[in-house]
């Protein structure tokens, strides 16, 4: 019961965040940096983390303006949801801490799979590499 309500928590902040750059901006430094920390215990979401991160990023500098709201919108709220170490099962219990993190994570990857995709494709095309 609580997982979907601190989530729809995050959704919610996740549009008061779209309106502020510096905060996002915030979010994705701290988010990269529990993400590197944290390797290991998130091997089967880092490459898709990594890629939403860059599109959050380039849709941040109005480089990547074609992703929809919606995923926008879902995508900083799964970072919110990352950052937060009081979710569900607190980050710092061993072998259990990121559990959810990675399942909310996971969710929100499928669920935007496409428009990454497309962000992919248009970073393969357009940025230097």
């Amino acid at each position: 019961e609580g997982g979907p309500i601190l989530f729809d928590r995050a959704r919610r902040r996740a549009e008061e965040y779209t309106s502020d750059p510096k905060k996002v901006s915030g979010l994705l430094d701290d988010a990269q940096r529990k993400a590197e920390r944290n390797r290991d215990r998130l091997e089967k979401v880092l490459d898709g983390l990594q890629s939403l991160f860059r599109l959050l990023s380039a849709w941040l500098r109005g480089r990547y303006t074609v992703v929809p709201w919606r995923t926008v919108v879902l995508s900083i709220a799964a970072v919110i949801y990352f950052v937060n170490p009081l979710d569900i099962i607190p980050d710092f219990l061993p072998m259990f801490g990121f559990l959810d993190d990675a399942g909310v994570l996971a969710f929100v990857l499928q669920s935007v799979r496409k428009d990454i995709d497309r962000f992919l494709e248009w970073e393969r095309v357009n940025l230097p590499g």
